[in-house]
Protein backbone atom coordinates (compact mmCIF):
# COMPACT_ATOMS: atom_id res chain seq x y z
CA UNK A 1 0.00 0.00 0.00
CA UNK A 2 2.94 2.86 0.75
CA UNK A 3 4.16 1.43 -2.28
CA UNK A 4 1.37 2.33 -4.60
CA UNK A 5 0.81 5.56 -2.31
CA UNK A 6 4.77 6.59 -3.11
CA UNK A 7 4.03 6.09 -6.99
CA UNK A 8 1.02 8.24 -7.16
CA UNK A 9 3.04 11.04 -5.43
CA UNK A 10 5.91 10.51 -7.21
CA UNK A 11 3.59 10.70 -10.53
CA UNK A 12 1.19 13.90 -9.06
CA UNK A 13 4.80 15.73 -8.12
CA UNK A 14 6.39 15.04 -11.49
CA UNK A 15 3.09 16.17 -13.55
CA UNK A 16 3.22 19.81 -11.48
CA UNK A 17 7.02 19.91 -12.11
CA UNK A 18 6.45 19.44 -15.92
CA UNK A 19 3.22 22.44 -15.74
CA UNK A 20 5.85 24.97 -13.90
CA UNK A 21 6.68 27.42 -16.86
CA UNK A 22 10.32 27.35 -18.17
CA UNK A 23 11.93 30.42 -16.90
CA UNK A 24 15.67 31.95 -18.47
CA UNK A 25 18.54 29.96 -16.00
CA UNK A 26 20.07 33.53 -16.26
CA UNK A 27 18.75 36.92 -15.69
CA UNK A 28 19.79 39.11 -18.17
CA UNK A 29 17.56 42.11 -17.41
CA UNK A 30 19.57 45.23 -16.44
CA UNK A 31 21.81 48.23 -18.01
CA UNK A 32 25.72 47.37 -19.27
CA UNK A 33 28.52 49.45 -19.54
CA UNK A 34 31.23 49.12 -22.32
CA UNK A 35 34.15 47.82 -21.24
CA UNK A 36 36.32 49.94 -23.15
CA UNK A 37 40.51 47.97 -23.33
CA UNK A 38 38.65 46.08 -25.35
CA UNK A 39 39.26 46.55 -29.34
CA UNK A 40 38.82 50.49 -28.03
CA UNK A 41 39.60 51.57 -31.94
CA UNK A 42 36.69 50.02 -33.67
CA UNK A 43 34.38 50.76 -30.80
CA UNK A 44 35.27 54.84 -30.17
CA UNK A 45 36.83 56.30 -33.36
CA UNK A 46 36.30 53.47 -35.75
CA UNK A 47 38.22 51.16 -37.89
CA UNK A 48 40.03 52.74 -40.74
CA UNK A 49 39.15 53.28 -44.11
CA UNK A 50 41.28 50.49 -46.06
CA UNK A 51 41.58 48.47 -42.69
CA UNK A 52 39.49 45.06 -43.67
CA UNK A 53 42.08 43.28 -41.33
CA UNK A 54 40.29 40.09 -39.98
CA UNK A 55 37.49 39.84 -41.81
CA UNK A 56 37.24 37.01 -44.40
CA UNK A 57 35.91 39.01 -47.22
CA UNK A 58 35.86 37.83 -50.98
CA UNK A 59 36.80 40.26 -53.93
CA UNK A 60 33.57 41.42 -54.48
CA UNK A 61 33.26 42.73 -50.83
CA UNK A 62 36.38 43.85 -51.27
CA UNK A 63 35.47 45.97 -54.41
CA UNK A 64 32.29 47.37 -52.92
CA UNK A 65 33.70 47.96 -49.50
CA UNK A 66 36.94 50.74 -51.46
CA UNK A 67 33.74 52.67 -53.17
CA UNK A 68 32.89 53.10 -50.11
CA UNK A 69 33.86 57.02 -48.35
CA UNK A 70 31.66 58.55 -44.81
CA UNK A 71 30.02 61.12 -46.66
CA UNK A 72 28.36 58.97 -47.91
CA UNK A 73 26.09 58.28 -44.34
CA UNK A 74 26.38 62.60 -44.60
CA UNK A 75 23.50 62.33 -47.29
CA UNK A 76 20.21 63.50 -45.88
CA UNK A 77 18.27 60.29 -46.78
CA UNK A 78 20.98 58.23 -45.47
CA UNK A 79 21.98 59.69 -42.16
CA UNK A 80 18.66 58.11 -40.25
CA UNK A 81 18.84 54.43 -41.70
CA UNK A 82 19.02 51.47 -39.33
CA UNK A 83 22.38 49.91 -39.34
CA UNK A 84 22.87 45.75 -39.33
CA UNK A 85 21.93 43.95 -35.98
CA UNK A 86 24.70 43.83 -33.27
CA UNK A 87 26.66 47.39 -35.06
CA UNK A 88 26.97 47.85 -30.90
CA UNK A 89 30.35 45.50 -31.07
CA UNK A 90 31.74 48.58 -33.21
CA UNK A 91 30.44 51.43 -31.34
CA UNK A 92 31.12 52.89 -27.76
CA UNK A 93 27.30 52.33 -26.56
CA UNK A 94 26.10 50.80 -23.87
CA UNK A 95 23.00 48.38 -23.44
CA UNK A 96 19.74 47.84 -22.23
CA UNK A 97 18.40 44.72 -21.99
CA UNK A 98 14.84 43.49 -20.64
CA UNK A 99 12.53 40.74 -20.65
CA UNK A 100 8.94 40.77 -22.10
CA UNK A 101 6.52 37.97 -20.46
CA UNK A 102 3.09 36.55 -21.00
CA UNK A 103 0.17 36.08 -18.37
CA UNK A 104 2.03 33.51 -16.58
CA UNK A 105 5.53 34.54 -16.35
CA UNK A 106 7.20 32.59 -19.31
CA UNK A 107 9.98 34.75 -21.06
CA UNK A 108 7.95 35.65 -24.78
CA UNK A 109 11.68 37.85 -26.33
CA UNK A 110 14.09 39.20 -24.83
CA UNK A 111 14.90 43.46 -26.13
CA UNK A 112 18.14 45.03 -26.93
CA UNK A 113 17.63 48.40 -27.08
CA UNK A 114 18.52 50.65 -30.22
CA UNK A 115 19.50 53.78 -30.99
CA UNK A 116 19.30 56.27 -34.12
CA UNK A 117 21.59 54.13 -35.85
CA UNK A 118 20.18 50.88 -34.60
CA UNK A 119 16.99 49.63 -34.38
CA UNK A 120 15.47 47.60 -31.21
CA UNK A 121 16.59 43.95 -31.14
CA UNK A 122 14.23 41.80 -30.25
CA UNK A 123 15.05 37.90 -29.30
CA UNK A 124 11.82 35.62 -29.71
CA UNK A 125 11.89 32.88 -26.89
CA UNK A 126 7.89 31.25 -27.57
CA UNK A 127 8.77 28.89 -30.49
CA UNK A 128 6.96 31.10 -33.75
CA UNK A 129 8.63 30.16 -37.22
CA UNK A 130 11.01 32.24 -38.96
CA UNK A 131 8.85 34.15 -41.64
CA UNK A 132 9.47 33.28 -45.19
CA UNK A 133 12.78 35.30 -46.43
CA UNK A 134 10.30 36.83 -49.17
CA UNK A 135 8.46 38.78 -46.05
CA UNK A 136 9.10 42.59 -45.25
CA UNK A 137 11.19 42.87 -42.16
CA UNK A 138 12.59 45.36 -39.68
CA UNK A 139 15.71 46.88 -40.19
CA UNK A 140 16.98 44.40 -37.50
CA UNK A 141 15.76 41.62 -39.22
CA UNK A 142 14.06 38.60 -37.28
CA UNK A 143 15.56 36.83 -34.22
CA UNK A 144 14.71 33.52 -32.47
CA UNK A 145 16.34 32.24 -29.37
CA UNK A 146 16.80 29.44 -27.26
CA UNK A 147 18.96 28.32 -23.91
CA UNK A 148 21.57 26.03 -23.94
CA UNK A 149 22.60 25.79 -20.12
CA UNK A 150 23.32 29.09 -19.24
CA UNK A 151 24.18 31.03 -22.56
CA UNK A 152 21.41 32.28 -24.36
CA UNK A 153 21.85 31.37 -28.79
CA UNK A 154 20.18 34.15 -31.16
CA UNK A 155 19.70 33.37 -34.31
CA UNK A 156 18.85 36.70 -36.54
CA UNK A 157 18.09 36.22 -40.41
CA UNK A 158 15.72 38.30 -42.86
CA UNK A 159 17.96 41.27 -43.03
CA UNK A 160 18.61 43.92 -45.29
CA UNK A 161 21.79 45.07 -47.08
CA UNK A 162 23.94 46.52 -44.99
CA UNK A 163 27.20 47.20 -43.31
CA UNK A 164 29.35 44.65 -41.06
CA UNK A 165 31.52 47.46 -39.63
CA UNK A 166 31.31 51.17 -38.70
CA UNK A 167 33.52 53.10 -40.71
CA UNK A 168 34.76 51.84 -43.55
CA UNK A 169 32.20 49.82 -45.62
CA UNK A 170 32.76 46.49 -45.45
CA UNK A 171 29.60 44.86 -46.44
CA UNK A 172 26.66 42.58 -45.48
CA UNK A 173 24.21 41.09 -47.75
CA UNK A 174 20.52 40.50 -47.28
CA UNK A 175 21.76 36.38 -47.02
CA UNK A 176 23.64 36.85 -43.63
CA UNK A 177 22.60 34.84 -40.63
CA UNK A 178 23.93 36.18 -37.56
CA UNK A 179 24.11 33.66 -34.52
CA UNK A 180 25.12 35.56 -31.11
CA UNK A 181 26.19 33.57 -27.80
CA UNK A 182 25.20 35.96 -25.18
CA UNK A 183 26.65 34.51 -21.54
CA UNK A 184 26.30 36.37 -17.98
CA UNK A 185 29.39 36.12 -15.88
CA UNK A 186 28.63 37.63 -12.57
CA UNK A 187 28.85 41.42 -13.65
CA UNK A 188 30.19 40.72 -16.89
CA UNK A 189 28.07 40.28 -19.99
CA UNK A 190 29.65 38.38 -23.00
CA UNK A 191 28.38 38.78 -26.27
CA UNK A 192 29.76 36.31 -29.63
CA UNK A 193 29.01 36.87 -33.15
CA UNK A 194 28.95 34.62 -36.19
CA UNK A 195 28.39 36.29 -38.98
CA UNK A 196 27.89 33.93 -42.20
CA UNK A 197 27.24 35.54 -45.65
CA UNK A 198 27.47 33.50 -48.83
CA UNK A 199 27.75 36.49 -50.94
CA UNK A 200 30.63 38.32 -49.35
CA UNK A 201 32.26 36.07 -46.65
CA UNK A 202 34.21 33.89 -47.51
CA UNK A 203 34.37 31.89 -44.44
CA UNK A 204 32.40 32.63 -41.06
CA UNK A 205 33.56 36.02 -39.14
CA UNK A 206 33.43 35.96 -35.66
CA UNK A 207 34.00 38.64 -32.82
CA UNK A 208 32.78 39.11 -29.33
CA UNK A 209 33.25 41.93 -26.67
CA UNK A 210 32.33 42.52 -23.19
CA UNK A 211 30.08 44.55 -21.24
CA UNK A 212 29.73 45.30 -17.45
CA UNK A 213 26.63 45.61 -15.69
CA UNK A 214 26.03 48.94 -13.97
CA UNK A 215 24.20 48.68 -11.01
CA UNK A 216 23.09 52.24 -10.81
CA UNK A 217 21.00 52.00 -14.17
CA UNK A 218 22.47 54.88 -15.88
CA UNK A 219 23.61 53.42 -18.72
CA UNK A 220 20.33 53.28 -20.80
CA UNK A 221 22.08 52.60 -24.25
CA UNK A 222 19.26 54.10 -25.91
CA UNK A 223 19.08 57.20 -28.17
CA UNK A 224 16.01 57.25 -30.23
CA UNK A 225 15.44 60.29 -31.88
CA UNK A 226 18.11 61.21 -35.07
CA UNK A 227 17.88 63.97 -36.58
CA UNK A 228 18.70 65.30 -39.99
CA UNK A 229 20.89 68.05 -41.28
CA UNK A 230 22.97 69.26 -44.24
CA UNK A 231 26.47 67.66 -43.32
CA UNK A 232 28.17 68.31 -46.25
CA UNK A 233 26.62 71.64 -48.17
CA UNK A 234 27.77 70.40 -52.01
CA UNK A 235 25.43 67.50 -51.43
CA UNK A 236 22.36 69.28 -50.91
CA UNK A 237 19.34 68.81 -53.94
CA UNK A 238 22.70 68.04 -56.08
CA UNK A 239 22.03 64.24 -56.67
CA UNK A 240 25.60 63.33 -55.59
CA UNK A 241 25.99 59.75 -54.06
CA UNK A 242 29.95 60.13 -52.47
CA UNK A 243 31.92 57.35 -53.55
CA UNK A 244 35.21 56.48 -55.16
CA UNK A 245 35.47 55.42 -58.59
CA UNK A 246 37.24 51.72 -58.98
CA UNK A 247 40.70 52.00 -58.25
CA UNK A 248 40.89 55.64 -57.17
CA UNK A 249 40.41 55.10 -53.58
CA UNK A 250 43.52 57.10 -51.70
CA UNK A 251 43.13 55.23 -48.47
CA UNK A 252 43.80 51.23 -50.20
CA UNK A 253 46.73 51.66 -48.70
CA UNK A 254 46.58 53.25 -45.70
CA UNK A 255 47.26 50.13 -43.10
CA UNK A 256 50.64 49.03 -45.23
CA UNK A 257 52.03 52.87 -45.14
CA UNK A 258 50.88 53.15 -41.87
CA UNK A 259 51.86 50.11 -40.48
CA UNK A 260 53.79 48.03 -42.66
CA UNK A 261 51.34 45.25 -43.21
CA UNK A 262 51.17 42.70 -46.35
CA UNK A 263 48.54 44.35 -48.79
CA UNK A 264 46.27 40.65 -48.69
CA UNK A 265 46.38 41.04 -44.75
CA UNK A 266 45.07 44.79 -44.98
CA UNK A 267 42.77 43.98 -48.02
CA UNK A 268 40.94 40.54 -45.50
CA UNK A 269 42.25 37.77 -47.07
CA UNK A 270 40.86 34.71 -44.85
CA UNK A 271 44.58 33.37 -45.11
CA UNK A 272 45.83 35.75 -42.68
CA UNK A 273 43.70 35.43 -39.98
CA UNK A 274 45.00 32.45 -38.84
CA UNK A 275 48.62 32.41 -36.69
CA UNK A 276 50.24 29.94 -39.62
CA UNK A 277 49.94 33.54 -41.45
CA UNK A 278 52.84 34.84 -38.91
CA UNK A 279 54.94 32.19 -40.10
CA UNK A 280 54.90 32.42 -43.78
CA UNK A 281 55.27 36.41 -43.27
CA UNK A 282 58.09 36.39 -40.29
CA UNK A 283 61.04 36.64 -42.52
CA UNK A 284 59.87 39.37 -45.10
CA UNK A 285 57.84 41.75 -42.43
CA UNK A 286 59.22 44.82 -40.89
CA UNK A 287 57.79 46.64 -38.17
CA UNK A 288 56.97 50.26 -37.88
CA UNK A 289 60.08 51.72 -36.04
CA UNK A 290 58.14 53.76 -33.66
CA UNK A 291 54.53 54.39 -32.80
CA UNK A 292 52.54 57.45 -34.46
CA UNK A 293 49.16 56.98 -33.84
CA UNK A 294 46.71 55.29 -31.17
CA UNK A 295 50.24 54.58 -29.47
CA UNK A 296 48.12 54.77 -25.84
CA UNK A 297 45.93 52.47 -26.97
CA UNK A 298 42.56 52.46 -25.10
CA UNK A 299 44.11 54.94 -22.14
CA UNK A 300 43.45 57.48 -25.01
CA UNK A 301 40.06 57.70 -24.08
CA UNK A 302 39.32 58.85 -21.43
CA UNK A 303 36.31 60.07 -19.63
CA UNK A 304 34.40 57.18 -20.65
CA UNK A 305 33.41 53.79 -18.70
CA UNK A 306 35.92 51.76 -18.24
CA UNK A 307 38.69 54.16 -18.47
CA UNK A 308 42.07 53.13 -15.95
CA UNK A 309 42.11 55.71 -13.54
CA UNK A 310 45.72 55.95 -12.58
CA UNK A 311 46.95 56.07 -16.23
CA UNK A 312 47.15 59.50 -18.79
CA UNK A 313 48.68 59.76 -21.81
CA UNK A 314 52.21 61.48 -21.92
CA UNK A 315 54.77 62.30 -25.21
CA UNK A 316 53.22 59.74 -27.11
CA UNK A 317 52.88 56.88 -24.17
CA UNK A 318 51.52 57.16 -21.25
CA UNK A 319 52.00 57.85 -17.63
CA UNK A 320 51.63 55.58 -15.34
CA UNK A 321 50.74 57.04 -11.84
CA UNK A 322 51.76 55.03 -8.70
CA UNK A 323 52.65 55.65 -5.18
CA UNK A 324 56.12 56.48 -6.39
CA UNK A 325 55.05 59.48 -8.74
CA UNK A 326 54.83 59.23 -12.34
CA UNK A 327 56.68 57.50 -14.88
CA UNK A 328 56.42 57.86 -18.29
CA UNK A 329 56.78 54.70 -20.83
CA UNK A 330 55.25 54.05 -24.62
CA UNK A 331 53.17 51.53 -25.85
CA UNK A 332 56.24 49.11 -25.58
CA UNK A 333 57.60 49.55 -22.35
CA UNK A 334 60.71 52.02 -22.90
CA UNK A 335 61.33 55.11 -21.45
CA UNK A 336 60.72 57.79 -24.22
CA UNK A 337 63.63 58.94 -26.24
CA UNK A 338 64.87 55.09 -26.17
CA UNK A 339 65.90 52.98 -28.91
CA UNK A 340 62.76 50.91 -29.79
Amino acid sequence: MNAKIATRMITVVGALLMSVPAFAQVDLNGSYALVMHEDYIERGPGSDLGDFTGVPLNDEARAKALLYTSDTQSMIERQCLHWAPWVSFYRPQQLLIWSETDKDGRVVSWKFAGQHIQDDLTIFMDGRPVPSSNAQSPSGGFTVGKWDRDTLIARTTNLKNNYLRRGNGIPLSDQTTMTAYITRHDDLLTILVVHEDPVYLTEPHVVSRVWKAETRGTQNGRRAVCDTGTEIPRLEDSGIVPHYPPGQNPEEDFMIRTYNLPKEAAMGHAETLYPEYRKKIRNTYVPPTSCGRYCCGWIEFQGLPGGAPNLTCNDGGFAELGPRGRRSVDDRGQQPGTSK
